[in-house]
């Protein structure tokens, strides 16, 4: 009367006393041999039946066994169904398939943030074996070293035909140091990039694999270039006339003090040299302050007329000296956004500028107009102009087309810079327009008032 639920010795031990009984009754009828015979087939019956259960258990147990390996967990058996001795190899296998489960889900979830954080990140990470085969890389990799999509599989040596790439990968593969270079590349585009190699742990301790960051660093570079450049040219600009300050006041301390035929003449180029420097400083102080926005804007509403008119009157005497002829096309009331002292400090540089380098006797022209929300301001002179190879860098601080006139003229090399900078700050934009000996057109744009 045993359930599927009775334990396997208790219905062994039925079994065998059913057994025992058919075969003592046989033997009382029948005899010995028919009793052994009778025994036997029933033995080999009952045999036969466990026997076709515990494999009908052992096939569930396999194909739960491959639906498991084949990643399906979600597949369950009933326990209660299954021999007696193949349960609690059943519950390993459901505890195991559960543990796997939560083990796959935990990585999947730490490959996809590894994924999502390699696509977003602006330097460019590859990953290369010992082969030299690419087993991972991100966007930012493939657009700094111009690798076409689906490169993962393939030979970076086929993909990156650059020697110092190459080299870098190779010594880190072989030497198993870490190593930094700077790289320049031309392809896609031109650009420095600094690339990390560091080693990292592959399949084993035989399978090396080299991870690589590339980093972008064309603007560091720039920039540094141009402190550099900023640094020399300051020194230059500040020893020219310290030494043509110093040369002169030891003329005079040796004796032309008392040349009165000559020591006037001295006394005025010191003086000359002076506010050579104290413009130079005053300029390089407000760079700084303009870049730097230690001091920062005043927007108020500013009508361009009055300033014009006041910043020309500012520099009448120059114009009458160079017989020049200034003209201003301004509507009326045409207003700006802006800073006050900032605008007029751009329109005093650009016509300061445009009465130095004009012939003589030629014309400056200014004038402006609405564009939407912006006003375009435009200082045109018939000069010497600006050679085309010269108008990129017209902008950059100390930057002069001809320098023994820009200095003979007073000029510092920063106003060009300053007004560029300035224009940004309100968001504007400024832009030159030149032909070599024809004269020059600088133009800028600033915020309408409304």
């Amino acid at each position: 009367m045993g359930s599927t639920s009775d334990s396997l010795p208790l219905r062994v031990c039925g079994g065998l006393c059913a057994l025992v009984g058919v075969v003592v009754w046989v033997d009382t009828v029948y005899g010995l041999v028919p009793s052994l015979v009778v025994g036997m087939s029933l033995a080999i019956a009952a045999g036969l039946l466990g026997a076709n259960r515990l494999l009908r258990s052992l096939d569930q147990l396999t194909r739960l066994a491959r639906a498991y390996a084949a990643a399906n967990f979600s597949l369950r058996l009933d326990h209660r169904g299954l021999f007696q001795a193949c349960r609690p190899l059943a519950e390993s296998l459901a505890a195991m398939a559960q543990a796997v489960a939560t083990r796959v889900d935990d990585l999947i979830a730490q490959r996809n943030r590894a994924t999502a954080i390699l696509e977003s990140m602006a330097e460019g990470v590859i990953a290369v074996d010992s082969h030299g085969q690419i087993l991972l890389v991100n966007p930012s990799a493939e657009i700094l070293l111009g690798i076409a999509g689906g490169s993962v599989g393939h030979s970076l040596f086929e993909r990156v035909r650059h020697l110092d790439v190459q080299a870098l990968v190779q010594g880190v593969l072989q030497e198993h140091h870490p190593a930094v270079k700077d790289v320049s590349l031309f392809q896609p585009a031109e650009r420095i990039v600094r690339i990390h190699g560091a080693l990292a742990e592959g399949r084993g301790p035989h399978e090396p694999v080299a991870v690589l960051v590339i980093q972008d660093i064309t603007e560091h570079s720039r920039y540094e270039r141009l402190r550099k450049e900023f640094v020399a040219n300051v020194s230059h600009e500040l020893k020219t006339p310290l030494t043509t300050i110093r040369s002169l006041a030891e003329t005079l301390l040796e004796g032309a003090l008392d040349d009165s035929a000559n020591n006037r003449r001295f006394v005025e180029l010191i003086d000359h040299d002076a506010h050579r420097l104290s413009r130079l400083i005053d300029d390089l102080l407000a760079l700084s302050q303009i870049e730097s926005q230690a001091v920062p804007l005043r927007l108020a509403r500013v009508e361009l007329t009055p300033l014009i008119d006041d910043v020309r009157q500012s520099l009448q005497p120059a114009v009458d000296q160079r017989r020049l002829t200034v003209t201003a096309q301004i509507p009326l009331g045409l207003a700006v956004r802006a800073d006050p002292d900032r605008v007029r400090q751009v329109l005093l540089n650009l016509l300061d500028n445009a009465i130095k380098y004009n012939a003589e006797g030629g014309s400056v022209t200014l004038s402006a107009m609405c564009e939407d929300a912006w006003v375009r301001i435009q200082v045109a002179d018939t000069g010497i102009g600006i050679a085309e190879s010269d108008a990129p860098r017209i902008f950059e601080r100390f930057y002069r087309v001809e320098k023994s006139r820009a200095r003979q003229l007073g000029g510092t090399g920063l106003g060009l810079a300053i007004v560029k900078h300035i224009v940004e700050s309100h968001g504007g934009q400024v832009a030159v327009t030149s032909q070599l000996h024809r004269g020059s057109t600088f133009s800028l744009t600033l915020p309408l008032f409304v």
